[in-house]
């Protein structure tokens, strides 16, 4: 369940960049969009799926 959310979260990161990313190009200057930018950025890496090593 928490790996699901963890996704979830992951792939809204995304979202928000590519939201963002008119922002960053300078194809928009609305200011507002800078801010899903950056906590998309933040998120993503955040809940950036690993692998989980065993022990031995």
């Amino acid at each position: 369940m928490i790996k699901k959310v963890g996704i979830v979260l992951f792939a809204l990161g995304i979202v928000m960049i590519f939201i963002g990313m008119s922002y960053l190009l300078g194809y928009s200057t609305n200011e507002f969009l800078k801010y899903p930018l950056y906590l998309g950025l933040i998120v993503t890496v955040m809940f950036t799926p690993t692998k989980k090593q065993k022990r031995k």
